[in-house]
């Protein structure tokens, strides 16, 4: 589990912060983290990675702090961010040097989620386009079997097809006991896999909840004609969808897109409310 205590961070001594007291349980699971440009996503992966460390306020992972030099604790996590470089010849060489520090990393994984791709893991990655170097990143990432997995924009550069068995990969490589997060700009692509999400907005972490407690919260509604009690509705298609305050004991499938659009629009604040005070 991944806590987040009063999470604060700056750039820069006197600057503005560019996390303003993050406060949230992530519990494991596949996890959506979305916001605009400049929301702090990349810098709340670099905090839960411990390549960074919080101005004032704690994450934790497990209990532990991410940025401890503890082998045992760097072992755990795994940021893979969009722009990783290679300094290796082939994704099997960096594998062969790097994989040690994963004590859960599964070389029976990696070929399979190489294969998968279309690839062998020998090819040159100098000679690589951009979405083939994905790729090879992805298979790798995915058999390390760290507690913690940290995605940033890994649907980037990548094709249709590649997408979908990337889709495949996730689903079938990681456990109920890991924990995902995967920061997309593009939430529909990846939609079906995630068990919650967490929004952001400027800096400010504005829900952080499993699909089953945001379910408890808000219902999730698609109508040929406009809803007049309705948190938030969009046209889409001749379609109207809505969010509205759920009823108890009634089920409704979450639509993370369409949420991140409410918390992001005028209506964002209604829509916060009720998710802050379930069945009200």
């Amino acid at each position: 589990m991944i806590e987040l205590n009063n999470l604060t961070f700056s750039y820069y001594k006197k600057g503005v912060p560019a996390l303003l007291g993050l406060d949230g349980r992530i519990e494991p699971g596949i996890h959506l983290l979305a916001g605009e440009n400049g929301a702090g996503k990349t810098t709340l992966l670099h905090l839960i990675a411990g390549v960074a460390s919080p101005t004032a306020g704690t994450v934790l992972i497990n209990g532990s702090d991410p940025a401890s030099d503890s082998p045992a604790q760097k072992g755990m996590v795994f940021l893979l961010e969009e722009n990783t470089s290679f300094p290796m010849k082939t994704i099997r060489k960096f594998a062969e040097a790097h994989s040690p520090f994963y004590p859960n990393f599964s070389h029976k994984r990696f070929c399979e989620n190489l294969q998968a791709f279309g690839m062998t893991g020998d090819e040159a990655m100098k000679k690589l386009s951009l979405g083939t170097r994905k790729k090879a990143l992805l298979a790798y990432a995915l058999a390390l079997g760290v507690d913690t997995l940290l995605l940033d924009e890994p649907t980037n550069a990548l094709d249709i097809e590649s997408k979908e068995t990337l889709k495949t990969l996730i689903a079938s490589n990681v456990s109920e006991e890991q924990t995902l997060i995967i920061s997309t700009h593009t939430v529909a692509e990846l939609e079906n896999l995630f068990d919650g999400a967490m929004i952001m907005l400027r800096g400010n972490l504005l829900w952080a909840g499993t699909e089953e407690e945001t379910a408890e919260r808000l219902a999730f509604e698609k109508t040929r004609a406009p809803e007049p009690d309705a948190l938030y509705s969009e046209s889409q298609l001749g379609y109207y969808n809505s969010i509205f305050p759920a009823i108890e004991g009634e089920p409704t499938n979450v639509d993370w897109r369409l949420l991140y659009s409410a918390l992001h629009s005028p209506k964002g604040a209604d829509v916060l409310k009720q998710l802050k005070n379930p069945l009200s």
